[in-house]
């Protein structure tokens, strides 16, 4: 019985996923959606379903799922069963990171709310700043350190910010109430301007990685 219960939790985890995935694949091959645009398409809606994985889940089941979405992205980055997280023309390897991040974050979140905060920094700020930096970010352009693969745009920086004041309202609100209500400076300040600046000098994708990690590890000292 718990067998089956186990089973039926992680198809329940799984399937919007699935579901994103094989949507998403399908808009890229009738050139409805593809690109940039199909990447985060994946990137957003999907981080925002895994973020809140550990709330039903336990640590070993989202670290399974993590293993499953890690093995199925490096099996898709050799042979393009999905096209459309790779249709785009830039050396990234933020796919993988953010398998990854999702089975670092799970083993050492200390609470499921700073799990859901740190992965909400990859999937709601850093997919909506690269949203925006490519529809509205073409005249304000700039290169960290004068380096092609750190390409950023103020608008795309500006709505990273912005997001990333909303991932850690969520947070908020899903059990981080009296840790971040008691630790302002912290939550408030060197959360999201350190995920800012790790966003903008991080290059290949890294971030996808480096960000949450970082969420994760200032949130746990303020448990």
């Amino acid at each position: 019985m718990l067998y089956l219960i186990l089973m039926l939790e992680l198809f329940f985890a799984l399937a919007p996923v699935s579901i994103i995935l094989l949507t998403s694949e399908l808009l890229w091959r009738r050139k409805i959606v593809k690109g940039e645009r199909a990447r985060k398409y994946i990137h957003i809606l999907s981080g925002i379903w895994m973020a809140f994985w550990p709330h039903y889940l336990t640590t070993r089941g989202v670290v399974l799922l993590g293993c499953i979405a890690l093995i199925v992205l490096i099996y898709s980055r050799f042979t393009h069963l999905f096209h459309a997280i790779y249709a785009v023309h830039r050396r990234t390897y933020g796919d993988i990171l953010y398998a990854v991040a999702l089975i670092v974050c799970a083993l050492l979140a200390l609470e499921p709310w700073i799990f859901t905060t740190a992965i909400l920094l990859v999937a709601i700020a850093d997919g909506g700043a690269a949203v925006v930096g490519r529809f509205y970010g073409l005249n304000n352009t700039y290169y960290v350190c004068g380096l092609r693969s750190l390409r950023k745009s103020l608008s795309g920086t500006a709505a990273f910010i912005v997001l990333a004041y909303a991932s850690i309202a969520i947070g908020y609100f899903v059990g981080g109430e009296e840790i971040i209500g008691n630790s302002l400076i912290a939550s408030l300040v060197l959360l999201p301007v350190g995920s800012t600046l790790l966003e903008n000098t991080t290059p290949f994708g890294l971030d996808n990685l480096f960000t949450p990690l970082y969420a994760v590890l200032l949130l746990n000292t303020l448990v």
